[in-house]
């Protein structure tokens, strides 16, 4: 059990008196004891939590799921942040749960964590919380019903993007969106509805494909016959604006040189990948989704009422 600044008047008597149990129950479970009753350990760390103490080290071998399923940036942050929890020494397993369902849920099954890296539908956790009531799920990137998620401000994202234009004087824009990632449509909401407040009458056209591999062809298509040129584009994704860079605006820099462009959060962890455009964007801090996981894995919130709880990372507008 660690302690954070300033909370050295923590009387542990009376916070035994406030839960009706000895103040020896509470030095066991602040010496990760194991001798403690599970619901009673749970009732003083979340006392002590309210009082500035945290557990940090974990009072017995703790087993986490993390469940991957080949996005590239999910994965790349997602295997820090297991590397990270394992060197605390609690036990992760990694696991695909498209390309290895029975490995998945026989894990999910065994474990106290479920780490989803992997945007998961809310019928996948509402299944292996069936399987497993116990069991504490954590998502990371996007909204779901997960006991916790975190992500970056999606709306809050959407309506910085909204001002910006309306500061460049765009009145007509084209949003590269889609409507099955649910990261992308929080921050295409957040978007149009700001920007339906700023000005009613800006048009907003949308600009849809189904795979990376079509981003090309569907910007190519649109420009090509739209009636008038936008004079902004959004790309809620940054890896659609470095398509757009190179297989538009480089070929053409006459015809796409003044349409102002913002995007949003490419990583800034150049061991990850590296911008190659100067567009105006929003950005997030990718690091702090890993502390705030940590924080959460290693000080599990009581679940007797269930409530979910949704922690976001500040946004910020790079302009360029």
């Amino acid at each position: 059990m660690e302690r954070r600044t300033g909370s050295s008047r923590v009387n542990f008597c009376e916070i035994a008196r406030s839960l009706g149990i000895s103040p020896m129950t509470v030095y066991r479970v602040v010496n990760n004891t194991p001798n403690v009753r599970r619901e009673t350990r749970a009732r003083v760390i979340d006392a002590l939590n309210r009082h500035g103490y945290y557990t940090h080290t974990p009072a017995r071998n703790i087993k986490c799921l993390f469940d991957f399923t080949g996005h590239d940036y999910l994965t790349y942050y997602g295997e820090k942040l297991m590397n990270n929890i394992a060197r605390l020494n609690y036990s992760c397993f990694a696991v695909d749960h498209r390309r290895a369902p029975r490995r998945f849920f026989d894990l999910a099954a065994e474990c106290d964590v479920a780490v989803f890296v992997s945007i998961p539908p809310d019928s996948l956790i509402d299944e292996v919380r069936q399987l497993n009531p116990d069991l504490y799920t954590i998502t990371i990137s996007t909204r779901s019903n997960a006991d916790v998620t975190l992500s970056p401000d999606n709306t809050r994202g959407g309506e910085i993007a909204a001002h910006r234009f309306h500061e460049l004087g765009c009145r007509h824009i084209a949003v590269h969106f889609s409507e099955s990632h649910p990261t992308r449509m929080e921050r295409f909401k957040g978007f149009l509805a700001e920007t339906m407040l700023l000005d009613p009458a800006c048009r907003i056209d949308r600009i849809c494909d189904t795979t990376p591999e079509e981003t090309g062809r569907a910007l190519r298509n649109y420009f090509n016959t739209v009636d008038v040129m936008p004079s902004g584009v959004l790309f809620l994704a940054g890896g659609f604006a470095e398509i757009y860079l190179t297989e538009l605006l480089e070929p053409e820099p006459e015809r796409f040189g003044r349409v102002r462009v913002v995007t949003f959060d490419r990583p800034q962890d150049l061991a990850f990948r590296q911008l190659h455009y100067r567009f105006d964007r929003i950005e997030f801090a990718s690091p702090d989704l890993l502390d705030w996981a940590e924080y959460y894995i290693t000080n599990r919130p009581m679940m007797k009422k269930r409530s979910p709880i949704h922690t976001s990372i500040n946004v910020k507008l790079v302009a360029e």
